[in-house]
């Protein structure tokens, strides 16, 4: 099932704006009919799996080298040099983004001890 710019922004809750970036930087490619841009079910995946990394604080550009590289391998085909190269720098950028998450999560649970001592303070008073 196919369907318009308008009804897939409502589904992916993405303004058209965003969802015409995406395509512009290579994200997305919807079929064009009659000039009209038309959307499926696997874009819809699409869309959730760049929301879900840039949640985990991957950019657009790491996202999209992410999947270009996904797209360019053969599962059943032996890795070339480049390839196992093209997989170690993914496996440091997600062990970067990792740290990255762990040290978020000590922030805020030392932000959240903080606020928990001022509503012990206030709410003595």
């Amino acid at each position: 099932m196919l369907i318009k710019i308008g009804e897939f922004a409502t589904c992916t809750s993405l303004s058209k704006d965003t969802i015409r970036y995406y395509e512009k930087i290579g994200l997305l490619r919807p079929e064009i009919n009659n000039k009209h841009r038309e959307y499926n079910e696997d874009q819809i995946e699409i869309i959730s799996t760049i929301l879900k990394l840039k949640k985990c604080g991957f950019s657009l550009q790491e996202i999209k080298t992410l999947f270009e590289w996904s797209q360019n391998t053969d599962e059943n085909d032996e890795l070339t040099e480049a390839e196992i190269q093209n997989l170690q720098q993914m496996k440091l950028l997600f062990q970067n983004k990792y740290k990255q998450m762990i040290q978020r999560e000590k922030e805020i649970k030392q932000k959240s001890k903080s606020y928990n001592v001022l509503i012990i303070k206030w709410s003595s008073y």
